[in-house]
């Protein structure tokens, strides 16, 4: 037994040393480095499998950005991204969640559209990016962007030179967010040549979306039986406020956009596949609440407790998820963050005993849910 404790020992410790030689001259040598950094990066590029799903006949959802104002290190904030028939068309463009959606892999150049469910900031930060990545990833015409008119009445409230707020919508937004971008334009034309870089391409196009009727549904995107419909949902004093249903090859999905409990999310969801739906714990965020005040937050406390009546409860989300006979609930902008698995367990609390048959998951950054058509069939993975 000694002899053969011998033997693996020096085996180990030879292992031990060809490892530490391997390190050395990796570490050392710089044509070394540069052959196997060549292989990382060729490997990368070559793994870029991503793009069968534009065309594989499934509609596919993918959570680009989960999170919400508060700040979270692991969550961009609003996105998703629908990918079926050959297209890819952004819901919400959150901050942060342009770096979620290329970490995919998946081609740029086929972002045709984005839709806005409303003009808040944690909904339309990363609109510059997209439309500037997008334009250098080979998009040759304006992106389109979808979105909500102005608010029907503006503030009363003014600024010390009579500026009353609220009077622009999607259009005046993308307007100015074109202008904001402009000499980034230019620098890279200027860089890489208007042969490589079409102008065209660098420009944003709003359209502002229709307002409907009380559960109705306005048609914003249909081309190759892709077809994506935007309904009023309930974000007061945000108004109008969209959640949108997506439809491909007999598969549905619905977004809700931020909303409190609205009858609109049930009657479009009904029998649907997939729910992604906005989610915020009261309990939790009365419990940041009491924390900030007792800290002389006051100020911050009142916000965070403002929130409280323009979000839908994980149980509540259920509930309607439950009565519309939805196979797979998914929340999305998490409201706390959740930072442990404690955290999530509280933040799911009571859910199960209200859900009924269908499946409930927890949304994260880089979730993938795909409905593959002439099937019943949701599979979720991780795209990152």
């Amino acid at each position: 037994m000694n002899k053969i404790t011998k033997i693996i020992g020096a085996a180990v410790a030879g292992v031990v040393l060809v490892g530490a030689v391997a390190t050395a001259v990796v570490w050392s040598v710089p044509s070394v480095q540069d052959r196997l950094m060549a292989r990382v990066i060729e490997g990368r590029i070559a793994s870029n499998d991503t793009q069968a799903l534009l065309n594989d006949g499934g509609l596919h959802v993918l959570l680009c950005g989960t999170g919400s104002p508060m700040p979270d290190p692991t969550r961009a904030n609003a996105c998703a991204a629908v990918i079926a028939g050959g297209h890819i068309v952004i819901i919400d463009t959150g901050p942060g969640s342009w770096k979620k959606f290329a970490q995919s892999r998946l081609p740029a150049s086929a972002i045709d559209a984005v839709l806005l469910t409303h003009l808040h900031s944690d909904h339309i930060g990363d609109l510059g990016e997209f439309g500037v990545q997008t334009w250098i990833g080979g998009r040759t015409k304006p992106l389109s962007v979808f979105g909500p008119t102005a608010l029907p009445e503006p503030t009363e409230a003014a600024d010390a030179n009579g500026h009353q707020f609220g009077t622009k919508g999607t259009e005046d937004v993308v307007a100015g967010m074109t202008l904001a971008y402009d000499a980034d334009a230019a620098y890279r034309i200027l860089h890489h040549g208007a042969d490589y870089l079409l102008p065209d391409g660098a420009m944003l196009q709003g359209h502002n979306i229709a307002t409907p009727q009380k559960n109705e549904l306005v048609t914003v995107y249909d081309k190759d039986g892709l077809k994506i419909s935007a309904f009023l949902v309930d974000h007061m004093p945000v108004q109008p406020a969209y959640g949108f249903r997506v439809e491909y090859k007999g598969r549905v999905a619905v977004i809700s956009g931020d909303t409190a409990k609205v009858e609109s999310i049930e009657l479009f969801s009904k029998d649907a596949d997939l729910l992604v739906h906005e989610a915020l714990n009261n309990e939790m965020v009365q419990l940041i609440t009491n924390a900030l005040n007792k800290a002389g937050g006051e100020r911050l406390g009142k916000m965070a407790h403002d929130t409280l009546d323009y979000h839908v409860s994980p149980v509540d989300a259920a509930m309607i998820a439950r009565d519309a006979n939805v196979k797979l609930l998914v929340f999305t902008h998490i409201v706390p963050p959740l930072p442990t698995a404690l955290s999530e367990h509280m933040f799911m609390r009571g859910v199960a005993e209200v859900r009924g048959a269908g499946d409930t998951k927890l949304g994260h950054d880089g979730m993938l849910i795909s409905m593959p058509a002439g099937s019943d069939k949701i599979v979720v993975s991780d795209l990152k």
